[in-house]
């Protein structure tokens, strides 16, 4: 299971700043959260976590991000989970997170349900209490992620489906999700592709296109020079040069990815 883990970005959200550029003062936003303020307890919470507007204070964010959760604030109940998970600004607490995030979940919060997937693909590995591992709830919640627009669902439901954990090993389908979040812009989704399209897995092989998605990863700072030393030879450099330019295109517009059966 510790592949699923290379690029669970839990904490992955925006910071305060770039989502809230005119609530900066850190003191005006503790005295509207110390008024009941509940969106102003989850932006403190924020600012401490991201070292928005002072010093960063993860003791101090676990706090108001409580508060803010206590109220019923979504976004605070998902954030406090993923702090409890890896132990940021306290002790590891698995099991006090679960409930947070089933809240998020059922609030349709979409970083909720990926936060579940890693929870049951991890299981009790990292301490904490929580659930066992259990590969097919992971599954279950990195798919709900994926449908509702998380890309690092998305990544991970390929995973799963590419290397049979939880469900029936199904290259296909895993390439559907790769290529989801491959137009959404994840590296990591972009090389699995490129090697997919290099081996012919899941998908007819086509070392053009592969050269196309190894660009864009490339792009992105990941790099492989054997794998793009192979792709190279098997082109003629009028085809090199065509994916190059397609790489620096947006991805063409296309269907919808095929739904796990």
């Amino acid at each position: 299971m510790r592949v699923l883990l290379l690029v669970l970005a839990l904490l992955a959200v925006a910071p305060a700043a770039a989502q809230e550029p005119g609530r900066l003062d850190r003191d005006k936003t503790r005295t509207e959260a110390e008024g009941g303020d509940l969106e102003a307890a989850f932006m403190l919470g924020r600012m401490y976590r991201d070292g928005v507007g002072g010093p960063e204070d993860k003791g101090e964010a676990r706090k108001w991000l409580r508060k803010a959760a206590q109220g019923g604030h979504v976004r605070a109940s998902v954030l406090l989970g993923l702090m409890l998970i890896r132990g940021e600004g306290g002790t590891v607490d698995r099991e006090a997170a679960r409930p947070l995030l089933l809240f998020g979940a059922a609030a349709r919060d979409d970083l909720a349900p990926y936060a579940l997937g890693v929870l049951f693909a991890e299981g009790q590995s990292k301490g904490g209490g929580g659930p066992e591992q259990d590969a097919a709830a992971a599954v279950f919640w990195f798919r709900t992620a994926a449908l509702r627009g998380n890309v690092d669902g998305m990544y991970n439901l390929g995973l799963m489906h590419l290397r049979g954990l939880g469900v029936p090993r199904d290259p296909a389908e895993a390439y559907g999700w790769f290529l989801k979040a491959a137009e959404a812009g994840e590296g990591q989704a972009q090389i699995i592709l490129a090697t997919m399209l290099s081996e012919g897995q899941g998908v007819p092989a086509d070392p053009k296109m592969a050269l196309v998605w190894y660009y864009r990863a490339k792009a992105n700072g990941l790099v492989d020079d054997t794998l793009e030393v192979a792709l190279v030879k098997r082109l003629t450099p009028d085809e090199v040069a065509e994916a190059k330019r397609l790489a620096g295109e947006p991805p063409a517009a296309r269907v919808e990815p095929p739904r796990a059966r």
